[in-house]
Protein backbone atom coordinates (compact mmCIF):
# COMPACT_ATOMS: atom_id res chain seq x y z
CA UNK A 1 0.00 0.00 0.00
CA UNK A 2 1.08 3.47 -1.30
CA UNK A 3 3.03 4.89 2.28
CA UNK A 4 1.04 7.96 1.89
CA UNK A 5 -2.27 6.33 1.96
CA UNK A 6 -1.39 5.13 5.20
CA UNK A 7 -1.97 8.64 6.46
CA UNK A 8 -0.91 8.15 9.98
CA UNK A 9 -2.35 11.60 11.44
CA UNK A 10 0.88 13.08 11.84
CA UNK A 11 0.02 16.19 14.57
CA UNK A 12 -0.85 15.22 17.97
CA UNK A 13 -4.07 16.29 19.10
CA UNK A 14 -2.48 17.89 22.59
CA UNK A 15 -1.92 20.60 20.39
CA UNK A 16 -5.51 21.08 19.30
CA UNK A 17 -6.65 20.58 23.12
CA UNK A 18 -3.99 23.54 24.19
CA UNK A 19 -6.67 26.03 22.90
CA UNK A 20 -9.45 24.54 24.79
CA UNK A 21 -7.02 25.53 27.82
CA UNK A 22 -6.37 29.36 27.13
CA UNK A 23 -8.19 31.10 30.02
CA UNK A 24 -6.97 33.79 31.82
CA UNK A 25 -4.32 32.39 34.84
CA UNK A 26 -6.61 34.02 36.92
CA UNK A 27 -9.77 35.88 37.39
CA UNK A 28 -8.10 39.29 37.66
CA UNK A 29 -6.54 38.86 34.26
CA UNK A 30 -10.24 38.20 32.46
CA UNK A 31 -10.07 41.06 29.17
CA UNK A 32 -12.55 42.05 27.54
CA UNK A 33 -13.27 39.81 24.58
CA UNK A 34 -16.27 39.57 22.58
CA UNK A 35 -18.00 36.92 24.37
CA UNK A 36 -20.43 35.79 21.55
CA UNK A 37 -17.44 35.37 19.18
CA UNK A 38 -15.14 33.74 21.07
CA UNK A 39 -17.52 31.55 22.80
CA UNK A 40 -19.13 30.33 19.64
CA UNK A 41 -15.42 29.38 17.71
CA UNK A 42 -14.24 27.70 20.94
CA UNK A 43 -17.73 25.63 20.45
CA UNK A 44 -17.13 24.93 17.59
CA UNK A 45 -13.69 24.20 17.66
CA UNK A 46 -14.96 20.89 20.80
CA UNK A 47 -17.32 20.22 17.98
CA UNK A 48 -15.31 20.03 15.17
CA UNK A 49 -12.49 17.98 17.24
CA UNK A 50 -15.45 15.68 18.49
CA UNK A 51 -16.01 14.83 14.33
CA UNK A 52 -12.29 14.60 13.53
CA UNK A 53 -12.02 11.99 16.11
CA UNK A 54 -14.98 9.91 14.94
CA UNK A 55 -13.64 10.07 10.67
CA UNK A 56 -10.09 9.24 12.16
CA UNK A 57 -11.41 5.84 13.85
CA UNK A 58 -13.34 5.44 10.24
CA UNK A 59 -10.44 6.02 8.40
CA UNK A 60 -8.27 3.27 10.54
CA UNK A 61 -11.03 0.83 9.86
CA UNK A 62 -11.14 1.20 6.44
CA UNK A 63 -7.14 1.29 6.41
CA UNK A 64 -6.99 -2.01 8.00
CA UNK A 65 -9.95 -3.93 5.56
CA UNK A 66 -7.92 -2.69 2.66
CA UNK A 67 -5.00 -4.34 4.40
CA UNK A 68 -7.04 -7.13 4.54
CA UNK A 69 -8.96 -7.20 1.62
CA UNK A 70 -6.75 -5.58 -0.97
CA UNK A 71 -9.75 -4.75 -3.44
CA UNK A 72 -10.24 -1.97 -5.67
CA UNK A 73 -13.50 -1.38 -3.53
CA UNK A 74 -11.40 -1.25 -0.19
CA UNK A 75 -8.76 0.89 -1.69
CA UNK A 76 -11.32 3.35 -2.74
CA UNK A 77 -12.71 3.42 0.79
CA UNK A 78 -10.13 4.39 2.11
CA UNK A 79 -9.01 7.36 0.15
CA UNK A 80 -12.07 8.19 0.73
CA UNK A 81 -11.79 7.94 4.57
CA UNK A 82 -8.38 9.77 4.17
CA UNK A 83 -9.49 12.58 2.60
CA UNK A 84 -12.47 12.78 5.25
CA UNK A 85 -9.94 12.85 8.01
CA UNK A 86 -8.00 15.28 6.84
CA UNK A 87 -10.36 17.58 6.38
CA UNK A 88 -11.84 17.32 8.80
CA UNK A 89 -8.81 17.84 10.67
CA UNK A 90 -7.68 21.18 9.19
CA UNK A 91 -11.37 22.43 9.74
CA UNK A 92 -10.29 21.93 13.49
CA UNK A 93 -7.30 23.30 12.91
CA UNK A 94 -8.84 26.69 11.32
CA UNK A 95 -11.16 27.00 13.96
CA UNK A 96 -8.30 27.03 16.12
CA UNK A 97 -6.58 29.54 15.02
CA UNK A 98 -9.27 31.97 14.46
CA UNK A 99 -10.01 31.23 18.48
CA UNK A 100 -6.24 32.58 18.93
CA UNK A 101 -7.08 35.25 16.47
CA UNK A 102 -10.35 36.99 18.07
CA UNK A 103 -8.42 36.28 21.68
CA UNK A 104 -5.16 38.24 20.11
CA UNK A 105 -7.24 40.76 18.81
CA UNK A 106 -8.38 42.09 22.31
CA UNK A 107 -5.24 41.21 24.08
CA UNK A 108 -3.81 44.04 26.65
CA UNK A 109 -0.45 43.60 28.43
CA UNK A 110 1.14 42.90 25.49
CA UNK A 111 3.80 45.15 23.40
CA UNK A 112 1.93 45.98 20.21
CA UNK A 113 4.80 45.02 17.60
CA UNK A 114 5.03 41.47 19.20
CA UNK A 115 1.30 41.06 19.27
CA UNK A 116 1.09 43.01 15.20
CA UNK A 117 3.69 39.92 14.53
CA UNK A 118 1.97 37.02 15.91
CA UNK A 119 -1.62 38.32 14.61
CA UNK A 120 0.26 38.38 10.82
CA UNK A 121 1.90 34.59 11.49
CA UNK A 122 -2.02 33.24 12.44
CA UNK A 123 -3.59 35.49 9.44
CA UNK A 124 -1.11 33.59 7.37
CA UNK A 125 -1.70 30.05 8.49
CA UNK A 126 -5.00 30.41 8.42
CA UNK A 127 -4.63 31.59 4.65
CA UNK A 128 -2.48 28.54 4.02
CA UNK A 129 -4.90 26.02 6.29
CA UNK A 130 -7.65 27.42 4.01
CA UNK A 131 -5.74 26.48 0.46
CA UNK A 132 -4.33 23.16 2.10
CA UNK A 133 -7.96 21.84 2.62
CA UNK A 134 -9.80 22.97 -0.49
CA UNK A 135 -6.40 20.99 -2.31
CA UNK A 136 -7.21 18.12 -0.60
CA UNK A 137 -10.98 18.59 -0.81
CA UNK A 138 -10.55 18.73 -4.45
CA UNK A 139 -8.35 15.69 -5.08
CA UNK A 140 -10.23 13.19 -7.31
CA UNK A 141 -7.77 10.64 -6.98
CA UNK A 142 -5.16 8.58 -4.71
CA UNK A 143 -2.00 10.73 -6.62
CA UNK A 144 -3.31 13.93 -6.24
CA UNK A 145 -4.18 13.20 -2.47
CA UNK A 146 -1.02 11.84 -1.98
CA UNK A 147 0.29 15.16 -2.88
CA UNK A 148 -1.93 17.15 -1.19
CA UNK A 149 -1.55 15.44 1.92
CA UNK A 150 2.10 15.49 1.57
CA UNK A 151 2.59 19.19 1.09
CA UNK A 152 -0.01 19.61 4.24
CA UNK A 153 1.90 17.60 6.50
CA UNK A 154 5.55 19.43 5.79
CA UNK A 155 4.09 22.33 6.93
CA UNK A 156 3.30 20.64 10.43
CA UNK A 157 6.05 22.10 12.38
CA UNK A 158 5.08 25.78 10.73
CA UNK A 159 1.49 25.44 12.19
CA UNK A 160 2.93 24.15 15.40
CA UNK A 161 4.98 27.01 16.09
CA UNK A 162 2.40 29.37 15.17
CA UNK A 163 0.38 28.09 17.72
CA UNK A 164 2.58 28.00 20.41
CA UNK A 165 4.19 31.13 19.78
CA UNK A 166 0.93 33.03 19.99
CA UNK A 167 -0.11 31.08 22.92
CA UNK A 168 3.19 32.12 24.75
CA UNK A 169 2.23 36.09 23.87
CA UNK A 170 -0.85 34.84 25.75
CA UNK A 171 -0.01 33.46 28.55
CA UNK A 172 2.74 36.37 29.13
CA UNK A 173 0.00 39.07 28.46
CA UNK A 174 -2.41 37.77 30.80
CA UNK A 175 0.40 37.54 33.87
CA UNK A 176 1.07 41.24 33.13
CA UNK A 177 -2.48 42.28 33.49
CA UNK A 178 -3.19 40.20 36.01
CA UNK A 179 0.60 42.30 37.67
CA UNK A 180 -1.14 45.45 36.64
CA UNK A 181 -4.16 45.10 38.34
CA UNK A 182 -3.03 43.91 41.65
CA UNK A 183 -0.46 46.77 41.66
CA UNK A 184 -3.63 48.97 40.73
CA UNK A 185 -5.99 47.33 43.92
CA UNK A 186 -2.85 47.46 46.57
CA UNK A 187 -2.61 51.04 46.05
CA UNK A 188 -6.16 51.88 46.09
CA UNK A 189 -6.39 49.79 49.14
CA UNK A 190 -3.66 51.19 50.94
CA UNK A 191 -5.20 54.79 50.00
CA UNK A 192 -8.38 53.70 51.50
CA UNK A 193 -6.42 53.07 54.70
CA UNK A 194 -4.62 55.70 54.98
CA UNK A 195 -7.13 58.29 54.08
CA UNK A 196 -9.38 56.62 57.23
CA UNK A 197 -6.43 58.32 59.52
CA UNK A 198 -5.63 54.73 61.54
CA UNK A 199 -3.52 55.42 65.08
CA UNK A 200 0.10 55.25 64.31
CA UNK A 201 0.63 51.43 64.99
CA UNK A 202 -1.60 50.23 62.90
CA UNK A 203 -0.53 52.43 59.98
CA UNK A 204 2.90 51.43 60.93
CA UNK A 205 1.71 47.84 60.18
CA UNK A 206 -0.30 48.46 57.15
CA UNK A 207 2.98 49.70 55.70
CA UNK A 208 4.96 46.82 56.59
CA UNK A 209 2.42 45.22 54.19
CA UNK A 210 1.87 47.05 51.81
CA UNK A 211 5.53 47.17 51.46
CA UNK A 212 5.72 43.66 51.42
CA UNK A 213 3.19 43.46 48.50
CA UNK A 214 5.04 45.79 46.44
CA UNK A 215 7.96 43.73 46.91
CA UNK A 216 5.83 40.51 45.87
CA UNK A 217 4.67 42.80 42.55
CA UNK A 218 8.38 43.42 42.04
CA UNK A 219 9.03 39.54 42.00
CA UNK A 220 6.17 38.84 39.83
CA UNK A 221 6.95 41.44 37.37
CA UNK A 222 10.64 40.16 37.19
CA UNK A 223 9.17 36.27 36.27
CA UNK A 224 7.70 38.17 33.84
CA UNK A 225 10.87 39.46 32.40
CA UNK A 226 12.47 36.38 32.46
CA UNK A 227 9.58 34.62 30.89
CA UNK A 228 9.90 37.15 28.10
CA UNK A 229 13.43 37.03 27.85
CA UNK A 230 13.45 33.20 27.40
CA UNK A 231 10.83 33.32 24.91
CA UNK A 232 12.93 35.58 22.62
CA UNK A 233 15.98 33.19 22.95
CA UNK A 234 13.77 30.84 20.88
CA UNK A 235 13.34 30.34 17.39
CA UNK A 236 10.09 31.59 16.77
CA UNK A 237 9.70 29.99 13.60
CA UNK A 238 10.59 26.20 15.32
CA UNK A 239 8.57 26.72 18.71
CA UNK A 240 7.69 23.50 20.20
CA UNK A 241 5.99 22.39 22.70
CA UNK A 242 9.33 22.06 24.63
CA UNK A 243 9.89 25.62 24.41
CA UNK A 244 6.39 26.65 25.53
CA UNK A 245 6.76 24.31 28.73
CA UNK A 246 9.67 26.30 29.67
CA UNK A 247 7.68 29.82 29.75
CA UNK A 248 4.53 28.11 31.19
CA UNK A 249 7.36 26.58 34.19
CA UNK A 250 8.63 30.59 34.69
CA UNK A 251 4.75 31.79 34.44
CA UNK A 252 3.51 29.16 37.03
CA UNK A 253 5.74 31.19 39.85
CA UNK A 254 4.62 34.41 38.76
CA UNK A 255 1.07 32.22 38.89
CA UNK A 256 2.04 31.40 43.09
CA UNK A 257 3.17 34.72 43.64
CA UNK A 258 -0.24 36.68 41.98
CA UNK A 259 -1.86 34.10 44.40
CA UNK A 260 -0.23 35.33 47.33
CA UNK A 261 -0.54 38.87 46.56
CA UNK A 262 -3.78 38.49 46.05
CA UNK A 263 -4.16 37.15 49.73
CA UNK A 264 -1.93 39.95 50.98
CA UNK A 265 -4.10 42.46 49.25
CA UNK A 266 -7.37 40.70 51.54
CA UNK A 267 -5.11 40.66 54.93
CA UNK A 268 -4.47 44.21 54.14
CA UNK A 269 -7.83 45.73 53.50
CA UNK A 270 -9.11 43.68 56.77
Amino acid sequence: MNKKLAYPIVLTLAVFMVVARVQPVRAQEEISLSPPQVEIAKKTYAEQLDVYRVKEQRFMVSREQYKQVQTLASLEEVVKASKEVQTARIDTLLTYFKVLQLTMNELKGAELTKKTVQLERIQATLTELDVARNRIANSNDRIALDNASAAYESRNEAYVSAAYGALTLIRIAHTQTATDQLGLLSAQVFDTITAASPEASVLAEKQRGYDELARTITQIKDFIRQAFTRSEGFDQYLFTAASYAQITDILNSAYAKLKLGENFVKELAK
